[in-house]
């Protein structure tokens, strides 16, 4: 380990072993990089992908550090203590090691204390995460983190030096001993470049400063590639799958969870879709839309576009952008902002319902089928997003209690060149009479079941028979879902609403039974918690208890004429007993004289 660095001496900048002097017959140019050749620093950063930094909330948890990965007795941090001693260690059991001599690189010291010093990532863990990371498999994450197959990921240095560098990047913080920085450079480009992480603008640039001034006539060793990391392919449009395992989605707030989703596609998109993150109508159609063109949809605030918004709008560098809905929702002002960027067209009605027509319309759609849903609500239009989008058909709101479709829909419907429709949803969200009014043109299938997860599963079984992907929403709540729609559709992939804290039984039998490798959640764990992402099922609802029957009451036996007003001591006596008798037999014993139904009124007591 770190044969790199052990030339580093207070005396010298050589760098010996992987960063290799650069000689008359090294010199080769290299035009296409292949593992083990030397080459420039430069020549290495300049194939690492600039990208802005993800906003993806950090979880440490997610690297299993400190490993044994062979069985030795040796978690990793040893491994690395007795790959980097100059000297042989001394170890007792347990692979304990009590005794060495390291070279503290960063500040140019030598100990000979291991308790002294710690293990850095040299790209740390939290760098490495918002580098790309973030869209690992956990194992991929155990791998980075006891990866001990090149010298530069891993390196002993002082506690001190550890925590000053923290997970700061090159343009932040650099080694105290300036001998070393050349190496630190290399060795950062290194470990980016193997695991396809991408640099930002300000890292990038630091980077390239540093090796300009540190390693004239300096060469390293392309180093392998881990090839499943990869997550940025080239430019040019188009939506990226995530590799297998469980990921999430997700950012601060609904606009940094649209702009991580957005993240998935390459830049130079034909378009980019924008609705208001303040309500979900304009989304919904547009996600479909967006969906079935293979492109992202970003969501803004009614009068500002949030940062993280403006900076995947950069990256993706769109050919247009379509505004979804008036300036009610996203005001001129946006409208002006987003000009700088590309083209702008707006597709806005009169109403969600014309605004909803209008973006199938535009969208160039190819498919024969087309979704109706109800514009009241959101849920079962989210899970129809995903299949409308995938088969390049739309989803058109509909006020799901008419009676009937309006001419502007089935208008709208015919010109998409939809000779299918399909009904998200029961009677509840859209009528029957809505239902009629379609069957004369079109062929209808409705789906709708018991509830919105039901009928989730149900819309997505209309449409994937299969799927190795499948994407998570909150079905409660709706904008971490909204601009997933669009990437589900176009990678070709459901996506299912879910309650919050686990997975109906309903949708979990469905994913199930797809046996997909990867799972994609939409939003943090404030809407979608780790059990969900565990497909932990919901408990079954407690049986309703079965009501009490109402006991039919006895029929008093006839008592005759059997009773005088003498027979009782008070009217209120003889009232109770004629009112018990009464309404089985009337005034049997003759105790009302004139037909008021009060009993025998010459007794104390009567009214």
């Amino acid at each position: 380990m770190k044969h790199t660095l052990a030339a580093i001496t207070a005396a010298s900048a050589v760098v010996a072993a992987l960063i290799l002097p650069t000689t008359p017959a090294a010199a080769v140019e290299v035009s296409t990089l292949e593992v083990g050749a030397p080459v420039a620093p430069a020549a290495l950063l300049a194939e690492l992908t600039v990208a802005a930094d993800a906003t993806v909330p950090y979880d440490r948890d997610r690297f299993a550090e400190g490993i044994d990965a062979d069985g030795d007795g040796c978690n990793t941090r040893r491994e690395v203590l007795i790959a980097e001693s100059r000297v042989p260690v001394t170890i007792s059991s347990g692979c304990t090691i009590t005794a060495g001599e390291w070279f503290s690189w960063y500040e140019g010291v030598t100990q000979t204390d291991p308790a002294m010093l710690e293990m850095d990532h040299l790209v740390a863990l939290k760098e490495a995460w918002i580098s790309g990371a973030h869209a690992w498999t956990d194992q991929q994450r155990s791998d980075y983190a006891n990866d001990l197959d090149i010298d530069a990921t891993l390196t002993m240095v002082t506690g001190a030096q550890n925590s000053a560098k923290s997970a700061y990047d090159p343009a932040n913080w650099l080694p105290s001993y300036t001998p070393s920085r050349c190496a630190y450079a290399a060795d950062w480009i290194t470990v980016k470049y193997r695991w396809n992480l991408t640099v930002d603008t300000a890292e990038r640039s630091a980077l390239a400063s540093l090796v300009e001034a540190n390693c004239a006539g300096v060469e390293i060793v392309v180093p392998p590639v881990r090839d499943d990391t990869a997550s940025t392919p080239a430019a040019g449009g188009g939506a990226n799958a995530l590799p297998a395992g469980t990921h999430r989605l997700s950012g601060i707030d609904r606009y940094a969870t649209a702009a991580q989703v957005s993240s998935r596609f390459n830049p130079g998109v034909a378009s980019v879709y924008v609705a208001t993150g303040a309500n979900y109508p304009d989304a919904l159609s547009a996600a479909a839309a967006a969906g079935a063109a293979g492109v992202p949809l970003l969501l803004v605030q009614p009068t500002a576009i949030p940062t993280v918004v403006w900076n995947e709008l950069l990256r993706l560098q769109p050919q247009r952008i379509i505004i979804a809905g008036g300036t009610g929702v996203v005001s001129s002002a946006v409208q002006a902002k987003l000009t700088s960027i590309a083209p702008v067209e707006r597709l806005a009605g009169a109403d969600r319902y014309a605004t909803s027509r209008l973006i199938a319309e535009h969208a160039d759609l190819t498919g024969a089928t087309a979704f109706i849903a109800d514009g009241r609500n959101f849920p079962d239009a989210l899970s129809a997003a995903a299949v409308a989008g995938s088969s390049s058909g739309g989803v058109v709101l509909v006020p799901g209690g008419a009676s009937s479709a309006d001419t502007a829909t089935r208008n709208t419907l015919t010109g998409i060149g939809a000779s299918n429709v399909r009904i998200a949803g029961g009677t509840g969200a859209v009528s029957s009479g809505i239902e009629t009014s379609l069957r004369s043109t079109f062929g209808v299938q409705r789906f709708g079941g018991a509830d919105r997860y039901a009928t989730s599963t149900l819309i997505n079984g209309s449409g994937f028979s299969s799927a190795s992907t499948v994407f998570l929403a909150n079905g409660t709540n709706f904008p971490d879902a909204l601009a997933g729609g669009a990437l589900a559709g176009a990678l070709g992939s459901p996506m299912f609403i879910v309650q919050q804290n686990c997975v109906p039984k309903v949708v979990r039998d469905k994913i199930l039974s797809y046996g997909p490798t990867t799972v994609v959640l939409l939003g943090g764990t404030g809407s979608l918690s780790t059990a969900v992402a565990n497909l932990t099922e919901c408990a079954a609802p407690a049986p309703a208890p079965t009501p009490t029957p109402t006991p039919t009451p006895s029929v008093p036996a006839n008592p005759g004429n059997t009773k005088n007003c003498s027979d009782f001591a008070t009217w209120s006596q003889a009232q109770n007993w004629f009112d018990y008798y009464y309404p089985y037999y009337g005034d049997v014993a003759q105790l009302d004289a004139d037909n008021d139904r009060i009993a025998c009124e010459s007794l104390p007591g009567a009214p």
